[in-house]
C-alpha cells in the first residue's frame, strides 16, 4: 500500500532532480510534480508502488487534458 509519505519522498527526489535538467524540461518536471501535489486521497492505498500511482494519475491527467482541447472535457 502507497503512503502520502512513500510519495512525498518520490516527489522529493523527483524534485532534486528536475533542478538538474535543461531549462526545456526543468518547466515539465515542475508540472509534473505540480500535478502529484494534488494527488493526496485515500486512492493511494489502491496501489502497491510508488511508480504505478504516478504512472495511472498522470495518464489521468493527459487524457483529461486531451479531452480539454477538444471541448468534450467531463471533469
Amino acid at each position: 500500500m502507497v503512503t502520502q509519505t512513500d510519495m512525498k519522498r518520490l516527489m522529493e527526489r523527483w524534485g532534486r532532480i528536475a533542478n538538474r535538467l535543461p531549462n526545456n524540461d526543468l518547466k515539465y518536471a515542475i508540472e509534473l510534480l505540480q500535478l502529484l501535489e494534488k494527488r493526496k486521497g485515500p486512492e493511494l492505498g489502491y496501489f502497491d508502488d510508488p511508480l504505478e500511482a504516478v504512472i495511472v494519475y498522470v495518464t489521468i491527467e493527459i487524457l483529461r487534458g486531451r479531452k480539454r482541447e477538444r471541448g468534450s472535457f467531463d471533469p
